[in-house]
């Protein structure tokens, strides 16, 4: 049996989104033993393969992962050659993107991963892991004005980033300890010499100052990146690190920050390196200024469409009503809109039957009493 591939060449960044992760991935590719791709995306089904919980399939994830618990319980090792044969996996398409490429290194740039780092932890212990932190309303600010400000009721494409990513963050560094790269945004565009220095050392690579001209290396190939900001300058700059706080003029972002402040919580802040009472500040001064509208609560917004329920859904198209036609016709379409629901809802209790149980779960279950 070959030795067991620990992600030896491998470089991950592991950030939230809007983290200033595209930044660093350019500047990093300008070394010539480093090859990259825009967001692999990888890693993440294979992670999740057995973690029906989070899966919507047309198969039926809960009946496929018990399929999968029984057959390695009952006809293999056991769970570590699962992992085992994701190693395998991931050894053949880094290798073969590396060879295409050139160089000693990939670098796997891909946010969601920020919510499976345990896993990448566990199945590549032998990895570089960079973890790029910034400003948690820096981050927010930049997802809802560049990602979805066409639609903000769509801010829950990014709730499982923004709410378990500082978690998922924070435990990846506990894990590694020592091993851990740490790197501030705000210090990396402000002194980025002295972190790319820092950078390199902790790789293992060779430091080459015109590594921070991005605009000598090659654009990244595939859609999954980002082109908001990234081509609007040569080399690192700290032109929007106070940014966040004019998000802070908008009643509907106002919203959404102290919802945010409020779900991350003190201590998750302050380890993550900012003043919790500085951020919370500076959100009180301009809640007293704000003018009072209607708002899409932050509660709501994060939810997915299947936790969304009757009362959640309502605010949703109450806050849609409002915004394109205004707070009088809105309220009005709203209100419609909510009698319609309420009496269909009072029909539909009259013949409700219970749902039908999880079967694959009982199965599951019924076996482990068995044993």
């Amino acid at each position: 049996m070959p030795e067991k591939y620990l992600g030896e060449n491998l470089i991950f960044i592991i950030s939230l989104p809007r983290s200033g992760s595209t930044l660093l991935q350019r500047v990093l590719a300008g070394h010539q033993e480093v090859c990259t791709s825009s967001e692999p995306w990888i890693m993440l089904h294979p992670a999740y393969g057995r973690g029906a919980k989070n899966i919507y399939t047309d198969y039926g994830a809960d009946w496929a992962q018990l399929g999968v618990d029984q057959f390695l319980e009952n006809y293999t090792d056991g769970a570590d050659i699962y992992d085992d044969g994701i190693r395998a996996f991931a050894q053949t398409i880094y290798a073969n993107a590396l060879q295409k490429g050139g160089g000693s290194w990939f670098l796997d740039k891909t946010p969601r991963y920020v919510i499976i780092v345990d896993d990448l932890v566990e199945l590549f212990p032998a990895a570089k892991f960079i973890f790029l932190i910034r400003n948690p309303l820096s981050v927010l600010a930049s997802v809802v004005n560049t990602q979805i400000s066409h639609d903000l009721t769509t801010l829950e494409r990014f709730g499982r980033e923004l709410t378990r990513g500082p978690g998922g963050i924070l435990g990846g560094i506990n894990s590694l300890g020592d091993k851990a790269i740490i790197l501030h945004y705000e210090k990396f565009v402000e002194q980025p010499e002295e972190s790319l220095q820092m950078v390199c050392e902790r790789i293992g690579l060779e430091y080459d100052s015109a590594m921070l001209d991005y605009s000598k290396s090659s654009e990244l190939q595939g859609f999954m990146q980002d082109r908001t900001g990234i081509n609007q300058h040569d080399r690192p700059n700290n032109t929007r690190i106070h940014g966040w706080r004019q998000m802070l003029g908008d009643a509907q972002q106002l919203e959404f920050a102290q919802g945010y402040l409020t779900t991350l919580g003190r201590e998750t802040i302050e380890q993550l390196g900012y003043s919790y009472d500085e951020l919370v500040e500076a959100v009180r001064q301009s809640a007293q200024r704000a003018r009072r509208k209607h708002c899409l609560p932050w509660r709501v917004a994060i939810l997915t469409p299947e936790q969304k329920k009757g009362r959640d859904q309502n605010q949703v198209f109450r806050y849609r009503s409002i915004r394109d036609y205004g707070p009088v016709l809105g309220r009005i379409i709203a209100l419609s809109n909510y009698v319609r629901g309420f009496y269909r809802a009072l029909r539909f209790s009259f013949g409700r039957t219970e749902p039908v149980g999880d079967t694959a779960r009982k199965a599951r279950d019924s076996a482990k009493g068995s044993d």
